[in-house]
Parts: C-alpha cells; sequence; structure tokens
C-alpha cells in the first residue's frame, strides 16, 4: 500500500506540475496578446498626436512665420511616418487591419511630403490629414475591441488556472491526509484556510480601498479639467490649479511658481498651505527646473536642498517642473510634514503628474492666445496699437461719448522732415527714433487714452473724456517731450526733433470716426503749412456769403 501510495503521490505530483506548466503558458500567451495590443494602442495613440502636432505646428508657421514651428511639424511628419511603419509590423497578425496600415502609410507619406514643401503661403492638406486622423481612429476602435477580447480571455484563463490550482492543491492536501492521517490533514487544512481567508480579505480591502481612491481621483481630475477650460486668464487657472493640488494631495501644502517672461526669474502665482518657499527665485535655485524632471527631497535618500527656501528648508518636499510643448513654464512645489504624507503623495503620482500637465497645456494656450492677440492688435515696431485697433477704438469711444454727452478729442501727430532724417542717417536710425517717440507717447498719456500708430512717421491719440483745454495742454506736453528726445544710435547722440500736431473734438467738429480722423489730419497739415514744431486745432472754413 505504501508502495503504491507512493507511486500515486508521484503520478498526481507529475500531472499536477504538468497541469501548473500548461495553466501558466496559457497565463503567459494570453497576457502577451494583451501587451501586444496595448502596445499597438500606445503607438496609434502617438500618431494621432502627431497628426495633430503637424496641423497645430503647421498652422502656427503659417500665422507667424517661425521657422521654429515649420521644423517641428516636418519633425512631426517624419515621425508619423515611422509610426506607420511601426504599426504595419504590430498589427501583421490582423488581416483586418490591412487595409487601415495601407492607407495610413499613404497619407502620412502625403503630409511628410507636403510638410516638406510646406510655405507660409501654402495649405497644409486637409484631406491626407483627415484620412490619417479617421484612419488612426478606425484602427484604434478595432485595437480597442480586440484588446478587450483578449482580456477577457486573459481573464478566463485567471480563473480557469485558479479553478485548477486550486482543485490540484485540494488533491494534494487530500493525498497528505491519506498518508500522514485525519487529524494531521484537519489541522493543517484548517491551518491554510485561515491564513488564505485572511490574506484575501486584507487583499480584497486593499483592492476596494485602491479603487475607491482611483475612482475619487479621476473624479476630482475631471472636475478640475472642466473647470480649467473654462478659465479665460491664467490668474484664474493658476487659482483653479492650487483649489485641486490642495485636495488632490491632503495634508501637504505646496505653491505654484512661474517663469517671467526674461526667464531669469521664478515668481509665485499661487500656493496652498503654509509653503516655505520664497516669491521670487533664481531657475538654478530649483533642483527640479535645473534637472528637468521630478525631484523628491528625502532624508536618507537625497541630502542636496534646493535654495530658494526664505529659512531653513523643511526635510522632505517635491519639485516637479510644468512642462508644456517641451517648454518649462515653472515648477510645483509639495511640501510633506511627514514620511505617510510623502506615501500618500507618491500613490496620487499619476494624479499629479496629470494634473500638472493640464495646467501646463492651459497656462501655454492661455498665453499663446494673448500673444496672437496681442500681435493682432499692436504695431511690431513701436509697439502701440495699429491702425485697425485704433479704428474700432474710435467707433467704441465716439458712442461711449455719445450716450453719456461728452467730448472726445483726436490728436495727430507727425514728426517734421523724418523722411529726410531717414535718408541721411539710414532705416534704422528712423526706427530708433519712431520707438522714442512711442515711448514718449506712452509715458505722456493716461490710461484710457489710446496711442496708435497711424502710418509712417505719423502718430493718433485718441482723448476720450477731454475738454479743449485738457486736450491742448496734453498735446502740447507731448511735442515737448518729443522736442527733449535724445537716443543713441551707433556712436552718435541723435537729438533735435520737432512734431507738428492737429486736434479735432467730437462732436464739435464730426460724428463720426472717419471725419475726425480727417478733420484732425486738416489741422495737422495746417500746422505744417504754418512752419511746423506746433498744435493746431481744426477750424471750420468760413463760408461764403
Amino acid at each position: 500500500m505504501l508502495l503504491v501510495a507512493a507511486a500515486g503521490t508521484v503520478l498526481f505530483a507529475s500531472g499536477g506540475g504538468l497541469l501548473l506548466y500548461w495553466n501558466t503558458q496559457r497565463l503567459t500567451d494570453s497576457a502577451q496578446w494583451v501587451q501586444h495590443t496595448d502596445e499597438t494602442l500606445n503607438v496609434l495613440q502617438r500618431a494621432s498626436l502627431l497628426a495633430e502636432r503637424i496641423e497645430y505646428r503647421s498652422k502656427l508657421y503659417a500665422l507667424a512665420g517661425d521657422e521654429d514651428q515649420l521644423r517641428r511639424a516636418q519633425t512631426a511628419a517624419n515621425a508619423l511616418t515611422v509610426s506607420a511603419e511601426h504599426l504595419a509590423v504590430l498589427v501583421a497578425d490582423n488581416r483586418n487591419q490591412a487595409a487601415n496600415v495601407a492607407n495610413l502609410k499613404s497619407c502620412s507619406a502625403t503630409l511628410s511630403e507636403a510638410v516638406d514643401r510646406l510655405t507660409q503661403r501654402s495649405i497644409l492638406p486637409q484631406e491626407a490629414l483627415g484620412l490619417c486622423q479617421k484612419t488612426v481612429g478606425l484602427m484604434t476602435d478595432q485595437e480597442q475591441l480586440l484588446l478587450a477580447a483578449r482580456t477577457q480571455r486573459s481573464q478566463q484563463n485567471q480563473s480557469t488556472s485558479v479553478i485548477a490550482e486550486v482543485l490540484l492543491a485540494a488533491l494534494s492536501i487530500a493525498v497528505l491526509i491519506t498518508l500522514f492521517a485525519l487529524l494531521v490533514r484537519d489541522m493543517l487544512q484548517r491551518q491554510r484556510f485561515t491564513t488564505e481567508t485572511r490574506t484575501m480579505n486584507e487583499r480584497l480591502g486593499e483592492t476596494i480601498q485602491a479603487l475607491e481612491d482611483q475612482a475619487s481621483q479621476s473624479n476630482l481630475l475631471s472636475s478640475a479639467r472642466d473647470e480649467i477650460q473654462l478659465c479665460l486668464s491664467v490668474d484664474q487657472v493658476y487659482a483653479a490649479a492650487a483649489s485641486t493640488f490642495s485636495r488632490l494631495l491632503p495634508g501637504t501644502s505646496g505653491s505654484l511658481s512661474m517663469l517671467d517672461n526674461s526667464r531669469r526669474t521664478v515668481e509665485l502665482v499661487a500656493g496652498w498651505g503654509e509653503s516655505a518657499i520664497q516669491d521670487n527665485f533664481s531657475p538654478e535655485a530649483c533642483c527640479g527646473l535645473r534637472s528637468g524632471q521630478a525631484r523628491w527631497r528625502l532624508p536618507g535618500s537625497s541630502e542636496v536642498h534646493c535654495s530658494h527656501f526664505a529659512d531653513l528648508p523643511p526635510e522632505r518636499y517635491l519639485c516637479r517642473p510644468i512642462i508644456a510643448h517641451g517648454e518649462t513654464l515653472g515648477v510645483c512645489y509639495v511640501q510633506c510634514q511627514t514620511d505617510l504624507v510623502v506615501e500618500s503623495v507618491t500613490g496620487h503620482s499619476d494624479g499629479l503628474r496629470h494634473l500638472v500637465q493640464i495646467v501646463g497645456m492651459a497656462i501655454a494656450t492661455l498665453n499663446l492666445q494673448s500673444k496672437l492677440e496681442n500681435q493682432s492688435i499692436r504695431d511690431p515696431l513701436t509697439g502701440l496699437f495699429n491702425r485697425r485697433f485704433m479704428e474700432l477704438s474710435m467707433e467704441r469711444e465716439l458712442a461711449r461719448a455719445a450716450r453719456r454727452k461728452q467730448i472726445t478729442a483726436v490728436l495727430m501727430i507727425d514728426l517734421d522732415h523724418f523722411k529726410q532724417f531717414n535718408d541721411h542717417h539710414g532705416h534704422p536710425a528712423g526706427d530708433a527714433a519712431l520707438k522714442a517717440v512711442a515711448e514718449v507717447l506712452t509715458e505722456n498719456i493716461r490710461a484710457e487714452d489710446v496711442a496708435c500708430r497711424y502710418g509712417g512717421e505719423e502718430f493718433a491719440v485718441i482723448l476720450p473724456e477731454t475738454a479743449l483745454d485738457g486736450a491742448r495742454e496734453r498735446a502740447e506736453s507731448i511735442l515737448d517731450a518729443i522736442r527733449k528726445i535724445r537716443f543713441r544710435f551707433g556712436n552718435e547722440t541723435r537729438e533735435g526733433f520737432t512734431a507738428s500736431a492737429g486736434l479735432a473734438f467730437f462732436p464739435v467738429d464730426g460724428n463720426t470716426s472717419e471725419l475726425l480722423f480727417r478733420r484732425a489730419d486738416a489741422a495737422l497739415y495746417r500746422a505744417k503749412d504754418l512752419g511746423r514744431n506746433q498744435l493746431v486745432l481744426y477750424e471750420a472754413p468760413e463760408e461764403i456769403v
């Protein structure tokens, strides 16, 4: 009986080992197919982002003529072609994707050629771009369905494996019970079941808690994304982001600090809790900004402190750069008081990373919108408002003055003998003179006044709610400031500028913007005829009786 039992045990163990090996092989194969499909989806997502980047960079190049944007668009187009080839290899096992892969190769090649030949006046072929995006979407949908099927198959294999292993364990216990006595079997079985139940309960509790935390984090990020998309200014984005960070990372304090326009100073823009970080510091003071990646400072793991603290630095903190479109915008600073808080922040690292990305993209988008809007209404040389903005402002001011029954003045200014100065000293010197005049206008007008470059060396100033004496005083002060202009250009000092000016008033001299500008201009030329370097108010010609 012992020999039979021993032989049966050997056979049973061999069969169990083969069963375990077969189950393990099935699980491995299922996991590899799921991983393969995940990789395909990742490449498809990258292809979709590359297509959007081609369109986005091309539009920026068409708007601003920035060659760097064109190069980025060309890089994205080449990367899209590489992604299409990679996808062809990945989906070679799926006949349903053959036509889609062929379409993606064709449209990506077309886009690459179009971007290589792209000029500021040419148009990116939207048909090829749309085909690429549509093809990527179709392939993504098919791969999602395939991923769901393979995931379900993998889960079924796991369930089958678990059942088989449990059965094998139960049979093994039965054999051991038979060999080593009923009492020992019962004791071991009770102990094993107790341990497994405790472990499963603990794991189940951890899994439930993790799922709850993940769901809460997802809801918080979704709410934050929606709220940030409603923001109309970067200050609103800062406030919304700080509020979300405090909810995402309870028990922490921190701040958002952004690089200024010079990129030499990092300024504190928002915070939560009692953060120890300074209001202003150099980018080199932050280890996270210097390294370009998230950096923890923890006792025992890193003893190098950042130097952007007013007092003694804390023991535990995280500096994560805020980056959008490859450009560093600032840093998110998170301060932790205890190791438990550090563990909590680490557990929310994915949510923190996503929120930083959302904030960075929102800030970059608003900054770009502001830059484009500013370029559309500003004269590129002087920085004053351009003629188009002046005309719109004039219509608005006249409507307001008509409602309030107030006076609005229009001042036209023209530099005297500017053509001779430009011809004698060259256009660069002339441009410098125009900039100097623009600075004079900016320094000698009120916040509600509108100074514009009307064209060439001629400027216009809209003076809302200004009576005759006030407008005349302001005009004379501007002309006097122009006479005092001195600036260095090359090795010489330029001075001796004068200007002629004409004033017209609403509604006395005209009730439309076109008429007011024409009459202010007539007064200006009257000042020229009278010898220049003076102000003339418009006077209606005397009627012939």
